[in-house]
């Protein structure tokens, strides 16, 4: 819910709104409109009732005369006829231009009124009966156009105050949506807020990454001048200030050192948010530099919660002119500071169980490498080999340009290479003449050996590769699965030819170590039958930077 779709679902509901105000308007008017006529002529009726039949209350129903000497009084521009009925009905006396011709309806005798539209050819009257005590009925005819500008009149001024209270009602609706909409979209947009901050917070499984992020986040939100981030350790119970933000410069600094700040200590040893009014805030004894301007400020202390005791503290530092933190301000940093703080015992956990692995990856690859030491001294000829052509393939495939996460399994690779030669008798490892068949085919099932040895252990098996198919070769002709091409694992072809290499290169007993050169044309030699074209000229630019002394180290 944007801007925009805000904005729409207003205009929507304004256009919904005055249709719905505009119909209901509509409908009360018409109802009241109607109703305005029996109203006006009812209250002519009864103020003419009122003000006349009290003058013929005395009058005997028989005494015309009477009558006319009183009614003669009466009859004007307002009054235009009087007429005296008896109970039956008949009329017994008349004054005025009374509209004769048209037959009265007769009120009762019980004292009430009624009232008629009578049409004549002087034009409309509106005739009211009243009743008097002797029975007999009093007609007062007035003309109509009075009350029909009574009418007229009541009619304009319905229709004004619907329009105006239509147009009240609308606004009022208007304004009070408006302020339920901005209310919707200010929750929404911190709602969403919070989502992207937290989001971005559990994208980084790095403590400073996420500190930064926090830092940076609490400080636009709040426009404070800085925004600090400290950890509490576990094993000290220092606070210590791990990342900071400068508003100012937009620059966000990785730091390690202690504070002593009261406000940040009250903080952490009691978990509830410290706002305190101050001279001034220390900047270079916790950043190590002085920002500008100095003066008063305004500091705000969050704890950044953890499952046992707050693991850290968010403080922000602002002018004292911006004024104190707003609650919805504080709110908002506590349910920062809650989301970092899952986050910051994710990235530490993370951290450590990092380094409990690169600590048991240590521990591996140096049992790896004194195993391969180990199987090297079964062979003088060939002792240090499987350490430098660790080296040697690892320094070849940076060439080739793999995968620098690839480098760690290539390496242990080279080193295991030969591990299946345990298997081997040493009579036939060590047999100084050539090999028999038999001899030949034990010795060719050390890949497998090797490949079958290191199987269940899911550590080495990006080592596989060279383990499995480091004597094949790119003709198809190697062994142990006469595999052809690249059909053969590219960190397979890349060992070849540094294995091929190192067993030039130094002494064997069949043979003394060749020069470099000499190894490098007989690998180009054979070139696209043993080994891999792309690899040999990678090797040969390798070796045209690399000094003798690197090359042939142990």
């Amino acid at each position: 819910m944007g801007r925009h779709s805000t904005r729409t679902l207003y205009v929507i509901f304004a256009a919904c709104m005055f249709v719905a105000v505009a119909a209901v308007t509509a409908a009360v008017t018409l109802v009241q409109y109607d109703g305005v006529r029996d109203q006006a002529e009812r209250d002519a009726s009864e103020a003419t009732a009122a003000a006349l039949a009290p003058s013929f209350a005395s009058l005997e129903a028989t005494d015309s005369a009477a009558f006319s000497a009183t009614a003669v009084a009466f009859v004007n521009e307002h009054t235009t006829a009087l007429r005296l009925w008896s109970p039956d009905g008949d009329l017994l006396a008349s004054e005025g231009a009374d509209a004769s011709d048209t037959t009265p309806v007769l009120t009762n005798t019980a004292g009430e009124t009624s009232r008629q539209r009578v049409d004549s050819p002087q034009g409309a009257v509106l005739a009211t009966f009243a009743g008097l005590p002797s029975g007999a009925t009093l007609e007062i005819q007035q003309p109509y156009a009075m009350v029909a500008s009574s009418i007229a009149t009541t009619r304009q001024q319905l229709i004004l105050f619907a329009i105006i209270g239509g147009a009240a009602v609308l606004v009022l609706l208007q304004a009070v949506f408006w302020g339920v909409t901005r209310g919707i979209r200010s929750e929404y947009d911190r709602l969403a807020y919070l989502y992207r901050s937290g989001q971005a917070i559990r994208s980084t499984l790095d403590l400073t990454n996420v500190l930064e992020q926090v830092t940076r986040d609490c400080a636009v939100h709040t426009s404070a001048q800085a925004g600090l981030a400290t950890v509490l350790e576990d094993e000290s119970d220092e606070l210590i200030l791990k990342a900071s933000y400068i508003t100012a410069t937009e620059t966000t600094a990785q730091h390690h050192k202690m504070v002593e700040e009261w406000f940040i200590r009250r903080c952490a040893a009691t978990g509830e948010a410290v706002s305190t009014n101050e001279e001034s805030f220390h900047y270079e004894r916790t950043l190590g530099h002085e920002l500008q301007p100095q003066g008063p400020v305004s500091i705000l202390c969050v704890a950044i919660p953890g499952r046992e005791r707050p693991i850290g503290v968010i403080t922000l530092v602002r002018a004292a002119s911006r004024g104190a933190y707003h609650a919805n301000e504080v709110h908002m940093i506590k349910e920062i500071a809650a989301q970092a703080g899952m986050a910051v015992e994710q990235a530490t956990l993370f951290t450590k169980v990092r380094a409990y692995a690169e600590e048991v990856e240590i521990g591996y690859d140096g049992t790896l490498r004194a195993l391969m030491a180990a199987l090297d001294t079964k062979d003088s000829a060939t002792q240090g080999h499987s350490k430098r052509v660790a080296r040697l393939t690892t320094a070849l495939a940076r060439e080739m340009d793999l995968p620098p996460e690839r480098m760690a399994d290539i390496e242990r690779g080279a080193l295991l290479h030969d591990v299946g030669k345990i298997g081997v008798p040493d009579s036939v490892l060590q047999k100084p003449g050539p090999l028999d068949e038999r001899e030949w085919t034990a010795m060719q099932k050390h890949p497998l050996l090797a490949g079958l040895m290191i199987s269940n252990i899911s550590f080495l098996e990006g080592a596989t590769p060279i383990l499995l198919y480091h004597h094949e070769r790119y003709d198809g002709g190697g062994y142990p699965f006469a595999l052809e091409g690249e059909a053969i694992p590219l960190e397979a072809r890349i060992f070849a030819v540094i294995d091929a290499f190192d067993a030039m290169t130094f002494d064997r007993p069949y043979r003394e170590a060749q020069p470099t050169e000499t190894a490098l044309r007989e690998i180009r030699a054979n070139s696209g039958t043993q080994f891999d074209p792309e690899v040999v000229e990678a090797f040969a630019r390798m070796i045209r930077r690399m000094p003798q002394s690197e090359l042939l180290a142990a």
